[in-house]
C-alpha cells in the first residue's frame, strides 16, 4: 500500500548536475521521497507562496495515489492469495469479479490517512532534528558526523510518527482490498465500516497496529538504499549529456526503486500477511516466513514485486521530475 513514508531518506543529499558546479539539492517530501530543487530556488522561500505550495503539492500528491492505487491492490491480493499468481492473473480476476471498482477498493482509507500522517512525518522530522544536533554536539560529536546523527535521529521519530498515524489506515485498507475482489459474503462485508467494526470487536486496538513493528523495520533502510541506488546513477549519468536532466532523475529514481523494492520486499510480504491473518491475535512474523520459504521458496517472499516496483517507480520519477514545476507555479 502507498504508506507515506515508504522511502524515508534520513537527509537531504546533493548530487551534481550538468552546468552547475554547485549541484543540485534533493530534498524529502513528506513521505521521505526526494524533491529536485533547482539551484537558487531552494534557499528562496520568501519568493514561495506556501500554502499554495502545500495546496497545489497535496493535490498532486492526492491524484499521484489515485492513478498508481490499483498497483496497490494487485499487490495486496498477490501477497495475500492462498496460491501464487502473476500480476496479470491477479488482475483478471479481480476485473472478472468487481469490474473497475475492484482497483479502488479500501482507496478512501488511504486518502484519509495520507495527509495527517505526512503532517506527522515532516512535523516530527522537522521539530526533531536541532534536538538531537544539540545532543550529538553536547557528546562532542561535531561535523558532518553529528550531522548524520541528527538527521538519522529524526529521520527514525519521522517514520514512527506517519506509521503510528498510518498504519491503522493501513490495516483497513488491506483488508478492504482483499474482501471486494473475494465475491459472495466477503464482498458484502468489504465496506471500510465493516471491516473497522470487526477489527474493533474481534481485537481492540490492537487490532488496527497489527504488522507495526515489520512496518517499521522494512521503511527505515528503505531510505538508506534509495538514496544509495539514486546518488550511484545519477553519478554515473552525470556529464554524459544522455538526455534531459529531468529523464534522468526519472530514470534514476526507477532504478533507486528497483533496489529499494527489491531490499523491502520480503518485509513488506510478511506485514501483510500478519495484518491479514484471520486469528484474533496475530501470528509471529517469524512463523509466517517460515511456512513461506517452506511452500514456496525465496519466491514466496518476493510476491507482488512486479506492481509494488512499478508503482515505487511511477510515483518517485513523478515527484522528483514534477515538483520543479510545481515550486515555479507556486511562486508569489
Amino acid at each position: 500500500s502507498p504508506a507515506p513514508s515508504a522511502y524515508s531518506a534520513a537527509a537531504p543529499a546533493r548530487m551534481p548536475t550538468r552546468g552547475d558546479s554547485r549541484g543540485t539539492l534533493l530534498r524529502r517530501t513528506t513521505t521521505g521521497l526526494p524533491i529536485f530543487e533547482p539551484p537558487g530556488e531552494a534557499d528562496d522561500l520568501e519568493e514561495l507562496d506556501l500554502p499554495k505550495l502545500l495546496l497545489v503539492g497535496s493535490a498532486f500528491y492526492t491524484g499521484l495515489n489515485c492513478c498508481t492505487y490499483p498497483l496497490a491492490v494487485i499487490k495486496t491480493r498477490m501477497q495475500a492469495s492462498a496460491v501464487s499468481m502473476g500480476s496479470l492473473e491477479a488482475a483478471g480476476e479481480l476485473w472478472r469479479i468487481s469490474g473497475i471498482r475492484g482497483f479502488y477498493a479500501g482507496i478512501g482509507p488511504v486518502l484519509l490517512g495520507a495527509l495527517p500522517a505526512r503532517a506527522g512525518y515532516i512535523t516530527a522530522l522537522e521539530g526533531t532534528k536541532a534536538f538531537w544536533q544539540a545532543r550529538a554536539e553536547a557528546a562532542g560529536v561535531t561535523g558532518p558526523t553529528a550531522a548524520a546523527a541528527s538527521n538519522g535521529a529524526a529521520g527514525f521519530g519521522a517514520v514512527l510518527a506517519s506509521q503510528t498515524i498510518y498504519t491503522p489506515c493501513d490495516v483497513v485498507t488491506q483488508r478492504v482490498m482483499v474482501a471486494s475482489g473475494s465475491g459472495g459474503a466477503a464482498a458484502a462485508d468489504a465496506s471500510a465500516a465493516h471491516v473497522v467494526r470487526d477489527i474493533w470487536s474481534t481485537s481492540g486496538w490492537s487490532g488496527f497496529y497489527r504488522g507495526f513493528g515489520v512496518t517499521l523495520i522494512a521503511y527505515l533502510p528503505g531510505g538508506s538504499v534509495w538514496w544509495a541506488a539514486y546518488g550511484g546513477a545519477r553519478s554515473a549519468a552525470s556529464g554524459q549529456q544522455l538526455m534531459p536532466d529531468l529523464a534522468e532523475l526519472a530514470l534514476a529514481a526507477t532504478w533507486a526503486s528497483l533496489w529499494t523494492v527489491a531490499v523491502t520486499s520480503p518485509l513488506d510480504v510478511l506485514k501483510t500477511r500478519v495484518q491479514l491473518a484471520p486469528s484474533r491475535v496475530a501470528p509471529p512474523v517469524l512463523t509466517i516466513g517460515r511456512e513461506l520459504l517452506r511452500s514456496e521458496g525465496f519466491a514466496g517472499l518476493y510476491r507482488g514485486f512486479l506492481p509494488r516496483w512499478s508503482q515505487a517507480s511511477i510515483f518517485s520519477g513523478s515527484v522528483i521530475s514534477l515538483y520543479e514545476h510545481l515550486k515555479r507555479i507556486c511562486k508569489k
